[in-house]
């Protein structure tokens, strides 16, 4: 099985400074969004496999023409944005827990994918996104003579 490498950019994994590492970790954790002060990233399962790659994101609340997918360099990246509803209460008591603001979740692939078969769909909150992967990264079998 193949793991997959969250994309940082500007992290040179051969030369990095553990130290560094750790603060860049420690502010991925600690991004909040602006508005709401909450952490918003949607869980996202990677499956692989033998000839693609299945990604399914939990986007719940947001409209998929909020929703952004781009492949380059095979980086794949999710980004949108989830808007906030506001609510007029007339008792004391108000309670927000539902995250909201943009999003961006960016993935380096373990292997090529073949870009013109890319297919998204969207439904009850749930983004599935299946990537072919290329002729020359999927396995063959190779015949002993």
């Amino acid at each position: 099985m193949i793991g997959l490498i969250r994309h940082k950019p500007g992290v040179n994994w051969g030369l990095m400074n553990v130290g560094d590492e750790i603060d860049r970790m420690f502010e991925d954790f600690t991004m909040r969004n602006e508005e709401s002060g909450k952490f918003w990233a949607p869980s996202v399962d990677i499956a692989e496999e033998n000839d693609k790659l299945v990604l399914t994101a939990e986007i719940p609340g947001v409209d998929k023409k909020d929703v952004r997918i781009n492949l380059h360099d095979n980086v794949l990246t999710i980004e949108g944005e989830k808007n906030h509803v506001t609510e007029e209460k007339q008792d004391k008591y108000y309670r927000c827990e539902r995250d909201y603001g943009k999003f961006s979740r960016s993935f380096t692939l373990p292997a090529k994918i073949d870009a013109d078969k890319i297919e998204a769909a969207f439904k009850d909150g749930i983004l599935t996104i299946t990537l072919p992967k290329a002729e020359e990264a999927k396995p063959h079998q190779i015949t002993i003579n």
